[in-house]
């Protein structure tokens, strides 16, 4: 019997609501999502707020940047339909049922995430990613119990690993390959690296699949979950199946 993927809601379900907002995080909830994956920047005074691009523009349509605003310009912003946005740290106190994939977008936000984990305890509950090996090293060595996700480098090794189906133990704290089914041409997801991974303890977790084919050919390799900006489309799909 094959397991069903769990479900990751990438940047909350950014095609179902929008993106990264205290609105999204609800909306996740309501569809039982397994982990939301967001994105982590800093304000101009420090707080460590959910929010992908350095300018506001997506989703606020503001054309200032992150780190220009305080804390009481930020809170004020509202989307189109009033959606409200959310530090790290009232995501995680407010919604303690809700698991989340943290990626930290730049240096300046490392401390201050790491220190709201911290403070609220909340490490059994954040997975740590960057495309930054550096971050990742970072996370890290201040805080060996962080979860944390396979970094570019390691990817390319495991990848090189899985091709040769070395049998050697692999060498990271990593526990999640979070990687993309194709990058720059190159077939990443097969069988043999599923398998390779899973003999590491390492879940295979694939972005951003928003596509039902792809859902249904990723169950079919035994992934462990699947990150989409449509949460309810993929358990539509996971669930007809």
């Amino acid at each position: 019997m094959r397991l069903v993927p769990q479900i990751i809601a990438h940047r909350g379900g950014a095609g179902e609501t929008l993106e990264n907002t205290r609105d999204s995080i609800v909306y996740a909830l309501a569809q039982n999502v397994s982990r939301y994956e967001t994105d982590v920047r800093s304000l101009k005074d420090g707080t460590i707020v959910l929010q992908h691009d350095a300018k506001l523009e997506n989703p606020w349509g503001d054309s200032r940047e992150v780190g220009e605003l305080t804390s009481r310009e930020f809170f004020a912003l509202r989307g189109p339909q009033g959606e409200r946005p959310v530090s790290l740290k009232s995501a995680l106190e407010d919604y303690p049922a809700l698991a989340y994939n943290v990626d930290i977008k730049e240096p300046r936000a490392l401390e201050g995430a790491l220190r709201v984990v911290s403070e609220i305890d909340a490490w059994e509950r954040v997975v740590f990613s960057s495309f930054s090996s550096k971050t990742l090293a970072q996370v890290r060595k201040r805080n060996p119990q962080a979860q944390t996700c396979l970094s570019p480098l390691e990817v390319l090794l495991a990848l090189s690993a899985a091709r040769c189906a070395s049998r050697r133990r692999f060498n990271t704290p990593a526990a999640f390959a979070q990687v993309p089914m194709k990058w720059a041409g190159i077939k990443i997801i097969d069988r043999s690296f599923v398998s390779w991974c899973h003999r590491q303890g390492i879940r295979v977790e694939p972005w951003t699949i928003n596509n039902e084919a792809e859902m249904l050919q990723l169950a079919t390799l035994g992934v462990d979950a699947i990150m989409t900006d449509y949460p309810a489309r993929l358990k539509a799909t996971l669930t007809a199946e």
